[in-house]
């Protein structure tokens, strides 16, 4: 009888052991405790003047109290455990507060959290470049523990359909840290910073990734309602099919880098819902070869993006490619990036609320990585500054061609918007090309006329279309305004002269 009662208590004790661990392996959300979403971490920045909705997961219909400061606000979790708690607008300010939501599961803090002005960091490799392998590194490492600036950088992952959580963290910009903040960002920044005198923080969410296409940018559901449709549909299709398989083994649909709306899922999806000013995006290499795609693209990303944060607002600032590949002497007026660079700037200007500055003259013939990303940063920082913080008095538009016409014998006239102080870096006028009805470009003389140019080309004696730096590295482009702003490229026809 001992020993029977023995062997029970053995029993007990080996069903309660396997509970334990079955209570130990189960998922979180079966104990749920009060957790944050991914922005919300320690050194955190958060947009000034914004309603910020503080998320997260807690029990079930879990009552909450949410603290940042003086400020409380109290709420309830969801039946799901969602909980999205709304601190009023606030003004920027350094002073650092700790952020707390509280339940009885437990709570969720996140410490040294500051109130100032925020910005998505997004693209490919040219955004992701760090301060380390860029001009002036030393330069940022001696004054970055005096910038008010903080960064997050978002790890490479992909996911078929939207995340709720991605991994890294915020860091504040110290001489040990800020090698590997994203260099345009750093720049882009500091010059914010500045201009607020150094009394409002910035912070710079850099989900960014080298190489890679606009595609796994844009979330599916905005590609299928568009004029992409057919890949969506497609590729939701597999999404659908292959989880409808238990059989199924392999990579998931979806998941791969170059696949729509793969990036975008796992680690921007975390992200939109983050009050933010804007976005300034530095992308396109990886599309180089299809401008009529690309300018659909473009302004899609930047609608869905807003449409998904719920910001109609939401400023983009667009990078235009910079020069590279071999200068082709022979070739006055070439495809390739140039058109890319056009898709860049009508696409921008069609998306409403956004702006492209060019960098054709930071460019590196043989690196597609060019090093001065400072002047990249600050051209972004002076739209912002002009555009978003109405500071009208920064110039950040170069040269733009708004009309080229037929002047006297073979002559072309081109009239320019945002010419003022116009002039040639080198010797002389350079990187203008001319053609006839034969559409053979050749390189045209250029005479720079208060913010008009006059252009002539031997053998053109009837010129039907201009162009100006219309190549992959077009090293003889050399316009500049008095802000020492390069002259947007372009290829245009010439409005005859009325007889």
């Amino acid at each position: 009888m001992a020993r029977m009662t023995r062997l029970r208590s053995r029993r007990a004790l080996d069903r309660a052991s396997c509970l334990a661990l079955l209570l130990a392996a189960a998922p979180s959300t079966a104990l749920a405790e009060v957790s944050l979403d991914t922005p919300f971490q320690d050194h955190a920045v958060l947009q000034r003047e914004r309603e910020i909705r503080v998320t997260g997961r807690a029990e079930p219909n879990e009552a909450l109290v949410l603290t940042f400061g003086a400020a409380r606000v109290s709420g309830q979790a969801g039946a799901d455990g969602r909980f999205a708690l709304a601190l009023a607008p606030m003004p920027a300010s350094l002073e650092a507060r700790d952020l707390v939501v509280e339940g009885k599961s437990g709570q969720a803090s996140a410490k040294d959290i500051l109130v100032g002005e925020v910005w998505f960091c997004s693209g490919q490799s040219n955004m992701e470049w760090s301060v380390d392998g860029a001009n002036e590194a030393d330069r940022a490492k001696s004054m970055a523990a005096k910038m008010p600036i903080r960064s997050y950088k978002a790890p490479h992952v992909t996911a078929n359909k939207p995340a709720a959580k991605v991994d890294g963290a915020w860091r504040l910009a110290s001489p040990e840290t800020v090698g590997g903040f994203t260099a345009v960002g750093w720049w882009f920044g500091v010059d914010l910073a500045r201009a607020f005198d150094l009394e409002v923080p910035i912070g710079l969410v850099d989900i960014s990734w080298g190489g890679t296409r606009i595609e796994p940018w844009i979330p599916l559901d905005a590609m299928a309602k568009s004029d992409f449709k057919p890949v969506a549909d497609a590729l939701a299709a597999r999404i659908a099919k292959f989880g409808a398989d238990p059989a199924a083994d392999g990579k998931a649909p979806g998941t791969e880098p170059h696949e729509p709306a793969a990036i975008y899922n796992a680690m921007m999806a975390p992200w939109i819902a983050y009050p933010v000013r804007g976005a300034i995006w530095y992308q396109g290499e990886s599309n180089s070869g299809e401008p009529d795609k690309y300018r659909k693209l473009l302004p899609l990303l930047i609608r869905s993006w807003r449409e998904k944060s719920g910001n109609a607002d939401m400023a983009w600032g667009v990078v235009q490619l910079a020069a590279f590949q071999p200068f082709l002497e022979g070739e006055p007026a070439q495809g390739a990036w140039a058109l890319l660079r056009e898709a860049q700037f009508r696409g921008a200007r069609e998306a409403g609320n956004a702006g492209m500055i060019s960098a054709i003259d930071l460019g590196d013939a043989g690196d597609i990585h060019p090093r001065r990303k400072r002047e990249v940063g600050e051209r972004l920082a002076s739209w912002a500054r002009s555009t978003v913080y109405g500071e009208a008095s920064v110039a950040w538009q170069g040269p733009e061609l708004a009309k080229a016409q037929r002047g006297a014998g073979a002559t072309v006239r081109l009239s320019l918007a945002f010419a003022k102080g116009l002039r040639a870096t080198g010797a002389e006028p350079g990187g203008f090309a001319l053609c006839g009805a034969d559409r053979k470009f050749v390189w045209a003389k250029a005479t720079i006329d208060g913010e008009s140019i006059v252009l002539e080309a031997p053998g053109v004696a009837e010129p039907v279309e201009a162009a100006y730096a219309w190549q992959n590295n077009p090293e003889r482009a050399n316009i500049v305004n008095a802000a020492g702003l390069p002259m947007v490229p372009f290829r245009a026809k010439v409005a005859q002269a009325a007889r």
